[in-house]
């Protein structure tokens, strides 16, 4: 009984591991490539790497930016849970 219990708690674990990422990981990504007026505007964990980003991946944030042309833009960072940093994508 008690290994069914833990085995259903790992899998939500696993399932949204997503909600264990901050946002200050989508942050720095942006920051080191020069973007700038970052605003977070949304944020997903669930089935992200049917969302833009890769199977791997825990987590996907939206943000609004300033690119390194001027440019206003609007793009995903994408985010695991624990050893990986975050990826740029542009949409």
């Amino acid at each position: 009984m008690n290994l069914v219990i833990i085995e259903i708690i790992l899998f939500f674990l696993f399932l949204f591991r997503g909600v264990l990422v901050s946002q200050d990981v989508a942050v720095r990504a942006l920051e080191a490539q020069g973007h700038s007026n970052i605003e977070i505007v949304d944020s997903a964990w669930f089935a992200v790497g049917l969302r833009g980003c890769d199977t791997g991946d825990a987590a996907r944030f939206t943000a609004r930016v300033i690119n390194p042309a001027g440019k206003p833009a609007e793009i995903y960072v994408c985010s695991g849970a624990f050893f990986k940093g975050g990826t740029i994508r542009t949409r």
